[in-house]
């Protein structure tokens, strides 16, 4: 494509000194060429200037759920990352929860196939913990690692035991892997629904209580293993924050990850598509304290990363049924951290939780992706954004089938401009090039 000159953006990242003031980068054949003051334009450049825009390093979620294979009226490869392109990120985590779920080699490699077929931007495939999410029999961790698999994780379900878990972190150290948690306690799930069935996903009454034993145990698990990485997915509550800031002072090798929703939103939600039904989503979300105990561990880096936990569906078809939980989301995320006041001077710090904050995570797993900088002679991984630019998610804008979003028709701050993913423009608003032709 063309070669691409920013005038007068500022950069954010790893790297970049604190009060770097306004430079121009020069973005050509999927390198930054360029950075420096008054840059000359390259021949037939696209040139962009407009005060306050941000350059950083492209994003990286950690959590998403891609539906594809199994379920591709939800949601497809394609959609998905097209959605998180235009969301700012230059790569994701998929997890496993797939239907069937990704828990043995040859089920990974279908799943890897099809995702470099169709994604618009890499994707790093998480692989289960367990043989069908049951928590009973461990997956084989060593031939998935070895397969290709980023990570371990049985998201949307918690069903191993401790030792469970334990053998888990220790396997999955072996192959310098991480292993995900979704912390509920489901002993505490069922008793608190003694009529919803069978099936966790459904439960309605998903007490706080049951988040904190899981992470008591999950952290308890990490200390009698002796070794490897726990990473908790999707933290809600006062509790849980405040046991994983104990465990880091501990020194344990725990991370932890919160999402735009929960750190932002309060219930119930109405379905903008679907005004008979509420959108709900698992964990559900908190009150007041919670929320503000969320943003102080995400600002003292407690809460390593945010991460959109991106989880589409369709509207029922039967006007009895409830919308199954979760909220496609992967799109505003950043627009929905950056619309939440107490998001105010922490612009880098948000940065760093979607770029150096998840490569953390992740560690080796994720060393095939380009550094989480802007320098020159690096390749292009990089997301343009103006933070205080408005936009409203909408059918002609939203990229996912999901259309179960608590953003539709929101006024939302924040705009991603463009995307680099490893020296390829993915993504490009109209905005910033209503004609521009994507490498």
């Amino acid at each position: 494509m063309r070669p691409l000159l920013l005038r007068s953006v500022h950069l954010l990242g790893p790297g970049v000194p604190p009060g770097t003031g306004a430079v121009d980068v020069v973005v050509r054949d999927g390198v930054v060429a360029a950075i420096g003051a008054d840059l000359p334009a390259p021949p037939g450049a696209l040139v962009a200037e407009r005060a306050g825009w941000v350059l950083a390093p492209a994003f990286l979620d950690l959590h998403c759920h891609l539906r594809e294979p199994g379920q591709p009226w939800k949601e497809r490869i394609a959609t998905a990352t097209a959605a998180a392109a235009a969301g700012g990120f230059g790569a994701l985590c998929a997890m496993a929860n797939l239907q069937p779920p990704v828990d043995n080699v040859e089920r990974l490699r279908d799943c890897l196939s099809k995702n470099r077929s169709w994604a618009r931007v890499p994707v790093l495939q998480f692989a289960a913990c367990s043989e069908g999410l049951a928590g009973r029999s461990l997956a084989p961790l060593g031939d998935l690692a070895s397969a290709g698999a980023a990570g371990f994780s049985d998201d949307g379900r918690n069903a191993l035991s401790l030792d469970r878990l334990k053998e888990a972190l220790q396997q999955a150290d072996d192959v310098g892997r991480v292993v995900g948690v979704h912390p509920e306690d489901e002993a505490m799930l069922a008793a608190a629904n003694p009529w919803g069935g069978s099936d966790p996903t459904a439960w309605l009454l998903r007490p706080r209580e049951a988040e904190a034993s899981a992470v008591r145990t999950s952290l308890e698990a990490l200390r009698q293993a002796g070794r490897g990485r726990l990473h908790l997915q999707h933290l809600t509550t006062a509790a849980a924050v405040s046991l994983v800031r104990d465990a880091k002072r501990e020194g344990l090798a725990v991370t932890a990850e919160a999402t735009p929703h929960h750190l932002t939103l309060h219930g119930p939600l109405t379905d903008p598509e679907a005004p008979d039904r509420e959108l709900t989503c698992n964990p559900p979300l908190r009150g007041d304290e919670d929320r503000a105990a969320l943003w102080a561990g995400l600002l003292d880096g407690t809460v390593d990363a945010v991460a959109s936990d991106h989880a589409p569906h369709e509207i029922p078809t039967d006007p009895l049924q409830r919308r199954s939980p979760g909220f496609s989301g992967v799109q505003a995320l950043l627009s929905a951290l950056l619309s939440d006041p107490r998001s105010e001077g922490h612009l880098g710090r948000l940065v760093e939780a979607l770029t150096s904050g998840p490569r953390r995570v992740l560690g080796p797993a994720a060393d095939h992706l380009p550094p989480p900088t802007v320098r020159e002679g690096a390749p292009a991984h990089l997301t343009v954004f103006d933070p205080v630019g408005f936009w409203e998610p909408e059918p002609d804008t939203w990229l996912s089938l999901g259309s179960n979003t608590p953003y539709w028709r929101r006024r939302l701050r924040g705009v991603v401009l463009a995307t680099f993913s490893r020296g390829r423009a993915v993504y490009f608003s109209q905005q910033l090039a209503p004609r521009a032709d994507l490498g």
